[in-house]
């Protein structure tokens, strides 16, 4: 006998009125273990075959006043993967045509081989499992793509959630800036109110007019820090405070000895503060004037304000 590699996780029903030959049969392919029964008594109809599950049925064409060919249909109906090889004891090419037909998948006429019975349930067992693996890899593809759908949907919802924060985010940093340009502007009206008309009234004291210059001097520098169109009150957070006061004088025209003079410090100190502080404004061209410099700075930033 040739040899058959059996997927034995199919079943097989047969449904034959001759009750002998549907013991032969189901001992046959019991001796290969199939999972096989046949249906007993002599009442057939399609209800006692329904009420069987099965991957495999064995049909006979005439089972006692039913025609087998007459249940195909419903059986295809109620068990579509399932399929159905017809058996008879009368051929005849018009059956064997009709069978097919109505979707019968093999035809076999009695009395059969063991051997060809074998060979038509190998080959319905291997379109059976084709079939199946095709179903699987289309429900496979089904799922990936409701997956694919699922997290496209998600990507743009996301995306979209994104867009929103970023916008969010940008009104956030822009209220911020207008937060922190109105703080400025209160800052340096508050300074101007309280702190000038004070050393205002210490210039025009008798005692303090030996101070004149350094008064005239630290009402500049208030001056400068609190203008509106100055760039120095960015200058105050990047040098020390003798540094912007020496920045500040040098703006307004004042030499290294002159600076000195009024700081009470060496010439060599403010050369020292001048280097400083073109390292911290980061002007590596030494040809550059630190004066030209803060000059430059205050006309650009006056002229992008009356812009």
């Amino acid at each position: 006998m040739e040899h058959y590699d059996f997927d034995t996780d199919f079943s097989i029903l047969i449904a034959d009125d001759d009750e002998s030959f549907s013991q032969l049969l189901a001992d046959l392919l019991l001796s290969q273990n199939f999972d096989v029964r046949y249906i007993r008594g002599p009442k057939y109809n399609i209800e006692r075959i329904l009420e069987s599950k099965f991957d495999i049925l064995l049909l006979d064409v005439f089972l006692g006043e039913v025609n087998g060919l007459d249940l195909i249909p419903s059986i295809r109906s109620h068990y579509p993967d399932c399929s159905i090889i017809v058996m008879t004891g009368y051929p005849d090419k018009d059956i064997a045509i009709k069978a097919l037909q109505l979707g019968a998948f093999d035809f076999l006429e009695k009395p059969f081989p063991g051997e060809l019975l074998f060979h038509v349930i190998s080959r319905t067992m291997k379109t059976l499992h084709d079939k199946r693996k095709v179903a699987r890899l289309f429900y496979d593809l089904h799922k990936s793509q409701t997956e694919l759908i699922s997290n496209q949907e998600r990507l743009e919802y996301l995306n979209k959630q994104l867009r929103e924060t970023n916008k969010a985010l940008a009104i956030f940093a822009q209220n911020i800036e207008s937060e922190k340009d109105d703080l400025e502007k209160q800052i340096a009206v508050k300074l101007r109110s309280l702190i000038v008309p004070s050393i205002e009234k210490l210039r025009n004291d008798n005692i303090s007019s030996h101070y004149n210059n350094q008064i005239d001097m630290l009402i500049r520098q208030v001056e400068d820090l609190t203008s509106d169109f100055s760039p120095d009150a960015n200058l105050a957070f990047k040098l020390s405070i003798t540094e912007f006061r020496i920045a500040s004088l040098i703006k307004h025209g004042n030499t290294t000895e002159e600076i000195a003079r009024q700081l009470h410090v060496s010439p060599s100190t403010v050369r020292s503060h001048r280097k400083n502080i073109r390292k911290k404004l980061k002007i590596n061209n030494a040809r550059y004037s630190l004066k030209n410099f803060l000059y430059s700075s205050e006309r650009h930033k006056l002229q992008g304000n009356k812009g």
